[in-house]
């Protein structure tokens, strides 16, 4: 059959170029180079290229000119009979050639004539350019390599006549196994881009060192100072008492002194209990990062270093799985030191003296317990002694306080792990998804670049680019049966890219105690128990005209009293579990409310989302730059943490043993003033549970404990191409960058036009900052290798679509 009408007899030369891979998505962000592109077909065919040698396609496929005699030529189809000859064939230059759009097109068919060979050659002539460029674009199937020798290539020689004479079908090249990753055209490989650790000069030595605040030798001095005060203290009241009959006369229980006795010391005591949850929380988010200096290595800081505070209601005992046992011993003191409230609680007993005056209630010192707490405060002092040496200055390499997002992005911004973390983002658990890595912090610079930069990588490992391994087609079941191909050639991201898209996966994660089901159950166990215990109080005014404590009140000369042991202990015990379980709960909502404002449709400024570290802060912070912020969530879920504290304080020191005189019994009275304080702070704190359901914004895919975690929504995104995040060298100009305004008053040169012109500038400035500025978001992105990912990055970039935030209705 014809393959051409006689109107469009006219061949048309292909335009032969340079063999490169063509991407049809335009879903690229504008941050996007080609650094961060790459393809496993190159890369196979780098490694072919290894071992084969170097073979380097023309750039213009050329036909050499070599004239057959008409009837020898390969290039001629077999006439068919009685099928007229076509026209000369003119040569013109280098098109495009079109091909057929129907087989309305074709010529039709001969009668009696097999079409075979003339299908063949037809096949052979369009598939050509295939075989030379590699595997056509909707080709469910790998193409064969091009094997072609210029005795089988047709030739095209310009302005002559090819006439149509019978020959022999062109043979079919080899078959060759079908290999998705096999290559089709051998490139030279390019030079590895290895990152090289840097010799410290005295300059750059200087530069790193950073300690943050509450590890610093001053402040961990101040507060060895205090403990130690308190050591004295105690030594003080057991001596004391011990030799001169108690320590001062009982005069009620709704006195200063009272006060002093029964209410001050455990609340001194909850106070280093607060400042110590500073000092474990600055641990926790730098260990990852001072465990990275030569000295300390470990291959799973990423993965299995918390930076998020866990000591509270249970010890947390992880520092000993990650090689850390000093400070594992170090926590378990920690976490005991929370006795130290309800041991205080008891310290002070009321004892009935008959030896020094007239007989009379004294108060007087429980030497078993004062010595229990000096010995528990000295386990503390040393414990603190070992933060300050492990945490000193020289094992640092770090800048600034790694904190917030902006830290973590500037740290891991030219890091050679961002492969690791393929596919992470969606992933149920990161941290066993991400392989052990040897990494060190410093400063670095590679064998492409020679300029110095401060981050994390492993060193002299390579630079690896993103790419995403497309899986193998699957053959089809039934081989005659046409598929889909497009839809066999986007196989490979089909899955990744629904779990991206599924509300499921997005809002799968929040910690056990805050589900609903758990949520559920604290708030009617809080309410019953409150309603059980305000009904027992005031019901036939047992509180108020005291009960029969059960035991013994008596107190003997070592100040034990088992009554007044009994009812200020278990009490204050009772209120510390109520304190500390509170304390998970903030921990959450201070960590989570970056990306509770990243989740909103508008995004959120750098200020409020990538600058944020409330769980860095104390507690009286967090609730002034909280309503500063307008997190008004949070300032006050920590403010309920402040008046969680003052249960185990009041309930320590309300109950104390009374003998009446009426009827010579000794009843527990409480001190009414402290008691109707106590009720109305537990009923608070009941009624708190109501707020703490978090709202879908609060969900994450995974959770947020570790390195990996938050590096998941981090990796693909183009924050860590961003040039203004080049060269950091303080967290003031970080600030600087990110917000576009000064962290320090502008100061005054004299000039008056001048400075009126930096005033204007920065009203300017703060006006778009408030105005919308840039913003940033939670959602799904484009990445740096042109795919899509959820994580964490500008809401629009200029040339590209808006950010996906919110998949569901809020």
């Amino acid at each position: 059959m014809n393959l051409v009408s006689d109107n469009n007899a006219h061949l048309q030369t292909v335009k032969q170029a340079t063999p490169q891979y063509t991407k049809s998505d335009s879903l690229k962000s504008s941050s996007a180079t080609n650094e961060y592109f790459s393809d496993y077909a190159s890369d196979a065919a780098s490694q072919k290229s290894n071992s084969k040698g170097y073979e380097t396609p023309p750039s213009r496929i050329s036909t050499p000119l070599v004239q057959h005699h008409p009837a020898d030529s390969e290039m001629t189809l077999p006439a068919r009979p009685g099928v007229t000859q076509p026209a000369p064939l003119n040569i013109r230059q280098p098109q495009t050639v079109r091909l057929l759009s129907s087989f309305d097109e074709m010529s039709p068919p001969t009668p009696g004539v097999d079409d075979t060979p003339y299908v063949r050659f037809a096949i052979e002539q369009l598939t050509r350019d295939e075989d030379v460029f590699g595997r056509g674009r909707d080709s469910a199937y790998p193409a064969q390599p091009a094997q072609y020798s210029p005795a089988a290539a047709p030739v095209f020689a310009e302005d002559s006549v090819e006439t149509l004479t019978p020959s022999p079908p062109p043979p079919s090249p080899p078959q060759q196994p079908a290999s998705p990753l096999a290559p089709q055209i051998q490139r030279k490989p390019v030079p590895q881009e290895v990152m090289i650790p840097v010799d410290l000069s005295k300059d750059l030595r200087k530069r790193l060192g950073f300690v943050p605040l509450p590890l610093r030798l001053p402040i961990l001095a101040l507060y060895l100072l205090l403990c130690l005060l308190m050591i004295a203290a105690l030594i003080f009241s057991l001596i004391f008492a011990g030799t001169n009959n108690a320590l001062f006369d009982y005069d009620g229980n709704a006195t200063p002194r009272y006060f002093v006795f029964q209410y001050l010391p455990q609340l001194l005591g909850i106070l280093l209990i607060l400042w110590l949850f500073v000092i474990e929380a600055a641990v926790y988010r730098s260990l990852p990062y001072y465990s990275m200096g030569a000295s300390h290595r470990s291959s799973w800081v990423l993965q299995d270093m918390r930076i998020l505070p866990a000591n509270y209601v249970l010890p947390d005992l992880t520092f000993f799985r990650n090689r850390e046992p000093l400070l594992g011993i170090t926590f378990l003191v920690f976490w005991f030191a929370n006795f130290t409230v309800p041991l205080l609680a008891t310290l002070y007993q009321t004892q009935w003296i008959t030896n020094d005056g007239p007989a009379r209630f004294r108060w007087t010192a429980f030497r078993g317990v004062g010595w229990t707490l000096v010995a528990m405060y000295i386990l503390l002092c040393l414990g603190l002694f070992y933060c300050a040496v492990r945490f000193r200055r020289r094992n640092s390499n770090l800048l600034w306080d790694p904190c917030s997002l902006a830290d973590l992005i500037c740290l891991f911004r030219r890091s050679n792990v961002g492969s690791d973390f393929e596919q992470s983002e969606v992933s149920p658990d990161p941290d066993a998804q991400v392989p052990p890595r040897n990494l060190s912090l410093g400063f670095f610079t590679t064998s492409e670049r020679p300029e110095a930069f401060h981050g994390v990588g492993e060193e002299y490992a390579p630079i690896k680019r993103l790419s995403f391994r497309p899986e193998k087609p699957k053959e089809s079941p039934h081989p005659n049966e046409s598929g889909d191909v497009e839809a066999q050639r986007l196989s490979y991201g089909s899955a990744f890219a629904r779990n991206l898209h599924s509300p499921f996966i997005r809002y799968r994660w929040t910690p056990w105690f805050l589900r609903d089901s758990a949520v559920l159950a604290w708030i009617i166990a809080a309410l019953l128990l409150t309603i059980a215990f305000l009904v027992v109080s005031f019901v036939h005014r047992a509180v108020q005209n005291g009960f029969d404590p059960q035991i013994s009140s008596v107190t003997d000369s070592s100040g034990f009293s088992p009554a007044n042991f009994l009812y200020s202990f278990v009490p204050t015990l009772l209120g510390m579990f109520l304190f500390l379980a509170w304390q998970p709960i903030d921990m959450y909502y201070r960590a989570v409310q970056p990306f509770r404002n990243l989740s909103q449709p508008t995004g959120a400024t750098a200020r409020h989302s990538l600058l944020l570290s409330y769980p860095a802060y104390g507690h009286l912070r967090v609730v002034t730059r909280a309503l500063i912020n307008r997190d008004y969530k949070v300032a006050c879920v920590t403010f309920i943490s402040i008046l969680s504290l003052f249960i185990p304080v009041l309930a320590g020191g309300v109950f104390t043993a009374v003998l009446f005189s009426s009827d010579n019994k000794v009843r527990m009275v409480a001190s009414m003033p402290g008691y109707y304080a106590l009720c109305v702070l537990v009923t608070i704190y009941a009624l708190s549970y109501l707020l703490i359901w978090p709202t879908k914004k609060r969900y994450l895919p995974h959770n947020i404990n570790t390195i990996a975690s938050l590096l998941s929504w981090l990796y693909a995104s183009p924050l860590l191409g961003e040039v203004a995040l080049q060269h950091v060298e303080t967290k003031a100009e970080l600030v600087e960058r990110l917000t576009g305004s000064k962290a320090t008053p502008v100061a005054l040169t004299g000039d008056r036009d001048s400075d009126e012109k930096g005033r204007r500038a920065r009203r300017a400035v703060r006006r778009l900052e408030q105005g919308g500025g840039v913003r940033y978001a939670f959602g799904i992105f484009t990445g740096r290798d042109g795919k899509e990912h959820l994580g964490i990055d500008r809401l629009q970039r200029p040339g590209s679509r808006e950010m996906l935030v919110g998949l569901t209705s809020q």
